[in-house]
């Protein structure tokens, strides 16, 4: 990894600078003003390890905020930050115009024509998604399927009351409708319209297009009650099933799921089981990232990230790979709520070879915007959304100089109201053009309706990404996975002659 200097070095070169009438004694400056504040984050990372790997003492957030100060001295000043953001523009206009450049397709002929470009899209290979929450993954269908299959009884009041007690929210209009049901009937027992009516709370609502995140999370009163009992495995396979076939039909070739799973060898035989049954059936790599609730107390978290690392220790899996901290950002940030758990995990890895357990975790998606900062200080290898870094010109070019992938969902953002996709193109692009190895996923397919090629639609359709910038997404979903090293190599190899095949089917035409 190269250190922060050199990137520093590569911004800040007199020769490169867009303000001609500063100096190169104020560049040095500004040079001198970055490398105070990376190295601040730096020492940081040491501290959260020694506070929680090495004894147990979570540092408080007046500490946290305090240790991070630079000397005012190296505070920058406003011409400076404006240095720091120009020559940052400089880097993304210049490797959009090298994407342009390498780009074997042009894609602008199809940003005017939907049906083209959504053909494109479905044909074009993907690599990997690193983003995928299974409890959100249940299309109408599979629903259907399960509560036909199972035929459960219905009680409306439990869902409105579940919901209000969980903080969630149902629209007015959706309460009412959800009382017009009749009360303990079975599923099958219900008309055709109210099967429909209550299938409809599955997902989220087309209108309005966009909702707080406390109208998507009440979906998981609804799943979790139609999943969540002795036949889980059973639907959650299926689950699996269908939505693995899906996506290896659109050009997918691995998947890392977040789910969480108590620490037992009887979980590490039943995920590795079905990892190799996965791949056998629909020739899809699958790997694990173990859940952590944010809203759970840290400390809980923390004891459950111990136990599993002893436990993957004795009992090394094949399949389970990571960890990531996930449900409602707003309101649980990660340093209060991850530091224990990822501190630990991270101390333990930067001393022992065997890496048990990779770290990614949701930040940037909404709530306190230092979360990305925190958990990138933390050590992750990845964040999920990380969209609130666009405001942030230091902790970018931290992650820039860290190579932090992240794991980006324009639809999603778009339906729980991060970014308006259609109101202003979606940072993940300039991410990207600034070197930070973003891929696309889709976080909950079925909730939001969407799949990989629906996110390439949208990255194509709002935004001006290259053809070159798509192929470097889909390579950057396999490099910066938590699979190991042959498969890294495997699934690389096999993605680089998906892509020959495909350019020359496509240019063919």
């Amino acid at each position: 990894m190269k250190s922060s200097k050199w990137h520093i070095d590569k911004i800040f070169g007199c020769a490169a600078s867009l303000f001609i009438l500063v100096s190169c004694s104020e560049q040095d400056l500004a040079n001198i003003k970055l490398a105070a504040h990376l190295k601040k984050y730096d020492q940081a990372h040491q501290i959260i390890l020694d506070r929680n790997y090495r004894s147990n003492n979570p540092i408080s957030r007046e500490e946290w905020e305090e240790l991070l100060k630079v000397d005012a001295s190296d505070e920058f000043t406003e011409i400076e930050l404006g240095l720091l953001q120009e020559n940052q523009l400089m880097i993304i206009e210049a490797n959009k115009q090298a994407a342009i450049k390498k780009s074997a397709i042009d894609l602008n002929p199809l940003r005017a024509d939907p049906a083209a470009l959504a053909e494109f899209c479905v044909s074009i290979p993907k690599g990997g998604m690193l983003h995928v929450h299974p409890y959100g993954l249940f299309t109408r269908e599979v629903v259907m399927d399960i509560l036909t299959e199972y035929n459960p009884p219905i009680d409306p009041e439990y869902f409105i009351s579940t919901v209000k007690n969980q903080g969630q929210v149902l629209y007015d209009h959706e309460i009412e409708a959800l009382r017009t049901l009749p009360t303990a009937t079975k599923f099958l027992d219900l008309t055709d319209a109210d099967q429909s009516l209550f299938l409809d709370f599955f997902l989220l609502p087309v209108d309005p297009v966009s909702h707080d995140f406390t109208r998507f999370d009440a979906i998981f009163a609804f799943v979790i009650w139609m999943v969540e009992d002795d036949f889980l495995d059973a639907k959650m396979e299926k689950l699996y099933l269908d939505f693995l076939n899906r996506a290896s039909g659109l050009g997918i070739s691995y998947i890392e799921f977040t789910n969480g799973f108590p620490p037992e060898v009887a979980s590490i035989e039943k995920l590795d089981a079905w990892s190799e049954k996965f791949l056998d059936e629909t020739g899809v790599v699958v790997r694990w990232n173990l859940g952590q609730l944010r809203f759970l107390p840290g400390e809980m978290n923390a004891t459950m990230m111990r136990a599993w690392n002893d436990l993957l220790l004795e009992h090394p899996s094949t399949s389970i790979v990571g960890t990531d901290l996930y449900a409602i950002e707003r309101g649980n940030p990660a340093l209060e709520k991850a530091q224990q758990a990822y501190g630990f995990i991270s101390g333990y890895n930067s001393e022992h070879d065997e890496y048990p357990i990779e770290m990614t975790m949701h930040a940037g998606e909404m709530g306190d915007p230092r979360n990305v900062r925190d958990a990138l200080i933390m050590g992750v290898s990845r964040v999920g959304h990380g969209v609130l870094l666009k405001d942030d010109l230091i902790m970018l070019e931290y992650a820039r100089n860290k190579q932090i992938g992240i794991e980006m969902n324009i639809n999603s953002n778009h339906q729980l109201s991060v970014h308006d996709k259609n109101a202003e193109p979606h940072p993940f692009l300039g991410f990207l053009r600034l070197g930070i190895p973003v891929s696309l996923s889709t976080d909950n397919d079925g909730i939001f309706d969407t799949n990989i090629s629906k996110e390439c639609i949208a990255a194509v359709s709002t935004t001006d990404v290259s053809y070159a910038e798509l192929q470097q997404m889909s390579f950057n979903s396999i490099s910066t996975s938590f699979a190991n090293a042959k498969y890294k190599d495997i699934l690389t190899n096999r993605l680089r002659q998906s892509f020959t095949l495909f350019e020359q089917e496509y240019l063919s035409r």
